[in-house]
């Protein structure tokens, strides 16, 4: 496994990515997000290490991305840093034996901002990319609705305000939204709401499309449980559900 750590992606002090490169070519890079709410949170830990030991010997690469967050940064400024670190990377691998295509992840508040990218493309349009061409979505966790700490930041709403408006990845489903394929992943122990906000969002992508490629998976645990937990062989389980879904036909 090859690491280029704290590489820059733009001219936020913040704004760093960590990128775990297999020893082989024409690889496919997951960038991930990781979660914590908007205000807290990093790219980097032992989990993260892990991840990126399971998926580099399986022959993808990983990239942790670091974004702006609150109190720092206001709406959409971590949207648009999450944009911006996808193109970045999608570019930086070619470099480097990468064949530049993408699947993006995220954990919890990441995995909101990966939804908000997949279905409002303005965002990943104003990097060049077109979010058709993302090769998956593995969604853990993600609050489809509007954020609850962006209603709060923004509109001083109570955090258990449930909304769907500009800030929800569902606000702009409809009947032209479409991508390759994508698993939603909630835990039976999960945040307030987050279960039935997951089964809403699944629901709602097949009345619009019944052909989508989009699975909805409910896991034992905690919130985000996976990216902490070991398979049996002492890896990380986050890594062997990643592998298990995307090499499913």
């Amino acid at each position: 496994m090859r690491r280029f750590m704290n590489v820059q992606y733009s001219e936020y002090e913040e704004t760093l990515v960590d990128i775990y490169l297999p020893d082989t070519d024409h690889y496919t890079t997951v960038v991930n997000f990781h979660g914590g709410g908007l205000d807290r949170g990093d790219k980097y830990s032992e989990d993260f290490e892990k991840m990126a030991a399971g998926l580099t010997a399986a022959g993808y690469a990983l990239a942790s991305v670091e974004y702006r967050k609150y109190p720092n940064a206001k709406f959409p400024d971590f949207l648009l840093d999450a944009a911006k670190a996808t193109a970045f990377v999608k570019n930086f691998v070619k470099d480097y034996g990468g064949n530049g295509d993408v699947i993006i992840a995220g954990q919890s508040a990441g995995a909101w901002m990966s939804l908000m990218l997949c279905l409002n493309k303005k965002y990943l349009e104003n990097e060049g990319i077109d979010s058709e061409e993302i090769k998956g979505w593995f969604i853990d966790s993600a609050q489809p609705t509007s954020h609850f700490n962006v209603l709060v930041q923004e509109t001083g709403a109570h955090k258990r305000t449930q909304r769907i408006d500009e800030y929800a990845p569902l606000y702009f489903l409809g009947k032209d939204s479409k991508f390759s394929k994508m698993i939603l992943l909630t835990y039976e122990n999960d945040v307030v709401c987050r279960n039935e906000q997951n089964q809403l969002f699944y629901k709602a992508v097949l009345a619009f499309n019944p052909e989508a490629k989009i699975e909805y998976r409910l896991l034992g645990g905690k919130h985000c449980n996976a990216i902490e937990q070991r398979d049996e062989n002492g890896g990380s389980l986050y890594a062997k559900l990643f592998l298990d879904w995307i090499l499913k036909e």
